[in-house]
């Protein structure tokens, strides 16, 4: 198999293309000859083999670092475009793509036929898709590492409002890609690196410029008088302007932006420490790589070694198989949000994988929590997003302490026992009120039949939406009638009119309120009517527990829903405390204001699918049991 060349004919505009960098290269080393002081080859190769041992071995040793950085990059690279391959093989080939591309020139062609070449499995297609998103967002964190640099330590005098535009422009366009995780671009979607991606980006780059900067410092002769600091902040201004021109190793832009940036160095010294860089940086592993490049069995081919989940096996599954007999029915909520039903072995959770975070609602489905936590994390990670659970109970948080992950106390579920409920006693004297309130009323409330009226209830849905504003979304669940057709629904009639309805998650051990619209000006206490009714309607069918769902429970979110604690706290409720969890506090605050996000700008309603019949509950039981 050959590597695919494009058939199309050589234009004048591709020739242009293909010269430019040459140009530049040239345009460069004849201005560096011009304006510098350049040392003749005796007096350059006294200084280049004078250099002690001691600082060609940490060259190559920062070097050797600097190459094991770019590896770890080109992981998180495969982690964002999904391509199953982020191993040590991708690792070895990417540091090989980037040793031949950098010497070679032409980075997005050359990178993208070494990778292909060196990584079994990979497509020319994801070989370009990747070799470009490397190469730009390589460029993305080598600007805010100019960027600080700058601020820190500037190689010249007034260069630290450069650095500050560039950091406030980075934290814009960060901003924007939270908000706007996808894009179009000329017709296709552009999906956003995640918050967690950019951080680790940024954090290998940043290792790769200090370790390669580190090395060229090393190799500078005796004498040059410049500090490590500016050497760095001088080094990644001239690495971004070479990688720019696509010349031939960057030759002539980098010499000549170190050059104009470090004038107090001589320019004997300097030539000789970048010779001396080139041959360790440039040079060696250039031969490396191409060595490779002609013999890629020369690659060790060991395989990393299975995982818990992979031997047991990891499947997700669609909303519908949801367990008929499962202890927390708010889990519904994925038959909208577009959560999945994941298994890690014989583990089930609800998960929500979104931009920015994997997502595990309330409690484990099945299986053993304790064994959880690392697969979540390792999915997590396998997407470059953070991990959580979100609105699990006390012992889901207790487990998780003991796992090393941080946990935050978030809301309060309300919960009551149908089979026992009575609207007797002090506690529930204002929920006595209300229903009184709803019957003077003429409020006459019933459950829902099969057909339910879906017109009447739209019109109840938008006219609450044009009262209290755009519904929220994801955790908390939108008007659309194939949702509600997989829930218990309570209606609420008045003078012939539909004046609201109630939704109920339902399972073979619990309901879970979800929607409550009501019309603008029904009489007072419909919505406790509504409720009412649907906790006589759960004793009726024999289920052991309902639960109102959840308020804010934090110091930061007391101001919130207090009208919602005081409409539930009517029914006097047994309240619970609900947790989030996640590995570290960055993953917790990344998942909260991701979470925060999916609340307030929730993605269009989308067709929920119909429940499934007992026979598909029992195939994908054992579905999920049987390994991958």
């Amino acid at each position: 198999m050959k590597f695919p060349l494009s058939s199309a004919p050589i234009t004048a505009a591709r020739l242009l293309r293909l010269a430019v960098p040459f140009a530049v290269m040239a345009g460069c080393l004849w201005l560096l000859e011009a304006q510098s002081d350049l040392p003749s080859l005796d007096e350059l190769g006294a200084l280049v083999f004078g250099l002690p041992a001691w600082k060609w071995a940490g060259a190559a040793l920062a070097t050797a670092v600097s190459f094991w950085a770019l590896g770890r990059y080109d992981c998180v690279a495969h982690r964002h475009l999904g391509t199953g391959l982020d191993g040590p093989a991708a690792r070895r080939a990417g540091m090989a793509a980037i040793a031949f591309s950098q010497t070679a020139g032409f980075g997005l062609i050359t990178g993208s036929y070494a990778r292909w070449r060196l990584l079994p499995g990979l497509t020319p297609l994801q070989a370009g898709q990747l070799t470009a998103l490397v190469a730009a967002t390589f460029l993305a964190a080598l600007a805010v590492i100019c960027g600080i640099s700058l601020i820190a330590a500037p190689p010249v005098p007034g260069l630290a409002w450069a650095g500050t535009l560039i950091l406030l422009a980075t934290a814009a366009l960060s901003a924007f890609s939270f908000l706007t995780p996808q894009i179009q671009l000329f017709g296709l979607p552009l999906r956003w690196p995640s918050l967690t991606a950019m951080a680790a980006l940024g954090f290998w780059a940043a290792a790769d410029a200090a370790a390669a900067g580190t090395a060229l410092w090393l190799l500078l002769p005796p004498g040059t008088g410049v500090g490590w600091p500016q050497l760095i902040s001088a080094f990644t201004v001239a690495l971004g302007l070479a990688v720019i021109s696509s010349a031939p190793g960057g030759a002539g832009p980098f010499e000549l932006t170190l050059c104009a940036l470090l004038p107090a160095v001589p320019d004997h010294s300097l030539i000789a420490g970048l010779l001396a860089f080139r041959l360790i940086y440039y040079a060696v592993p250039a031969l490396i790589a191409g060595m490779l490049l002609a013999f890629p069995r020369l690659l060790p081919a060991r395989a990393a070694a299975p995982d818990d989940a992979a031997l047991l096996g990891s499947r997700s599954l669609p909303p519908a198989a949801l367990p008929r007999d499962r202890r927390c029915s708010e889990t519904g909520i994925i038959r909208q949000n577009g959560g999945r039903v994941h298994a890690f072995g014989l583990n089930q959770l609800a998960l929500l994988d979104s931009p920015q975070a994997s997502v595990a609602l309330f409690d484990p489905l099945s299986g053993l929590t304790a064994e959880t936590f690392a697969p979540l994390a390792r999915h997590a990670r396998r997407r470059n997003a953070a991990a959580c659970y979100y609105k699990c109970s006390a012992r889901t948080a207790l487990l998780a302490r003991k796992s090393g992950w941080r946990v935050l106390r978030i809301a309060e579920e309300a919960v009551l026992n149908p089979q026992t409920f009575s609207e007797s006693g002090s506690s529930r004297r204002q929920l006595r009120r209300k229903l009184r309130h709803a019957e003077t009323a003429g409020i006459n409330v019933c459950r829902g039949a099969n057909r339910l009226p879906f017109e009447q209830m739209q019109e109840a849905d938008a006219a609450w939406a044009s009262a209290h504003g755009t519904a929220y979304g994801t955790t908390m669940g939108r008007f659309e009638p194939g949702y509600l057709s997989c829930q218990e629904v309570v209606l609420a009639f008045h003078q012939g009119q539909l004046a609201g309805f109630a939704s109920f998650h339902t399972s073979a051990r619990e309901w879970c309120l979800d929607l409550i619209r009501l019309r603008p000006g029904v009489p007072d206490g419909t919505g406790h009517a509504l409720v009412r009714a649907g906790i006589a309607a759960a004793a009726a069918d024999g289920i052991p527990r309902l639960s109102l769902a959840a308020v804010p429970d934090h110091r930061l979110a007391g101001h919130a829903d207090r009208g919602l604690r005081r409409f539930k706290a009517a029914f006097a409720p047994q309240w619970e405390p609900r947790y989030m969890t996640a590995p570290s506090w960055l993953q917790m605050a990344i998942s909260i204001a991701e979470l925060v996000r999916l609340v307030h700008r929730p993605p269009p309603v989308l067709p929920a699918a119909a429940p499934q019949t007992h026979n598909e509950d029992e195939e994908n039981e054992i579905a999920l049991a049987r390994p991958a």
